[in-house]
């Protein structure tokens, strides 16, 4: 069987070529450091490399997600602690101003205080975060929660015009949790008939001691509305704390993930750089060969 000269030259030009892209796909896996560039080398470790990603992705989201509540929560948590501070101090008053040694013009005085007090109460109801979203509004949170609604004798003095619905947030694949609570929970609700929030009950011992006639029962209701700050002031503790678990849990998924997506996708550096030095010596001498085999001609031995 006979060879021809093209023939020859053909299969040396295409082996020359097939080297020629090899070493370039090597350059091109070298300079991005990726171990697969186009889905058609490896179809199920592509698969996965995709997987890997959104999981990735989404667990970071969480991570932010776990940012921003925390913020809201470690607000709302501070606040509920200055709520408390000035409760006490409301408190303290109260018990000062029962005493029957009190002369009228003393307990007026303490009603003033109590007013002032409120004013701080009504204030810290109607906090405002660092985006200036209303912390108590629930799902409201660009209208402030409570105002004063100005009733002439007698209560709700304050009325509660929030959302009563939280706002949930995902921080794992099958975890939420509530970023902040409405103001309902908190200072309990104004409703037709009855005192039912805080500051209404402040409003009413102020009257009180105004008309120089307190109620130690008025004081009592103080003390329930506080037991309700309190009990949300320890689920706020709590749910940082679950917070805090979840990012260090939702770290070492990340960790883990990035690792395995580095193992699937990220180039072996030292194997790659050897096999460019030997796809660059082959193609160096397919085409030093080439050329020789060129030159060759039955006129050079006649």
């Amino acid at each position: 069987m006979r060879v021809s000269t093209a023939f020859s030259h053909q299969l040396s030009l295409n082996s020359m070529l097939k080297q020629s892209a090899q070493l370039n796909q090597t350059q091109l896996k070298l300079s991005s450091g990726k171990k697969i560039l186009t889905p058609s080398e490896d179809p199920v470790a592509a698969v996965r490399i995709l997987d890997f990603k959104q999981r990735i992705e989404q667990t970071e989201q969480y991570q932010r997600n776990i940012d921003t509540a925390r913020q809201r929560l470690s607000l709302e948590e501070v606040t509920l602690q200055t709520v408390t501070d000035v409760v006490f101090s409301i408190r303290d008053l109260v018990l000062q101003g029962l005493n029957d040694i009190n002369s009228p013009s003393e307990r007026l005085a303490i009603a003033d205080a109590l007013d002032g007090l409120n004013e701080q109460l009504m204030g810290l109801a109607n906090t405002k975060n660092s985006n200036g979203e209303y912390l108590f509004a629930g799902l409201a949170s660009l209208e402030a929660p409570f105002k004063d609604i100005d009733a002439a004798t007698d209560p709700p003095f304050y009325e509660y015009v929030g959302d009563n619905t939280r706002r949930f947030v995902k921080i794992g694949d099958a975890r939420q949790i509530s970023d902040g609570d409405d103001g309902a929970s908190v200072f309990g609700p104004s409703t037709p008939g009855g005192v039912d929030n805080m500051l209404d009950v402040v409003r009413k011992l102020s009257d009180e001691f105004k008309n120089n006639n307190p109620q130690s029962a008025t004081l009592g209701e103080l003390d329930v509305a506080m037991d309700r700050v309190a009990s949300i002031h320890s689920s706020v503790g709590t749910r940082l704390n679950a917070l805090d678990r979840q990012e260090i849990y939702n770290e070492d998924i990340l960790l883990n993930m990035k690792t395995v997506l580095s193992e699937t996708e990220d180039l072996d550096w030292a194997e790659a750089i050897s096999r460019f030095n030997l796809q660059t010596i082959s193609l160096q001498a397919a085409q030093q060969t080439f050329t020789t085999v060129q030159r060759l001609s039955l006129f050079n031995y006649l």
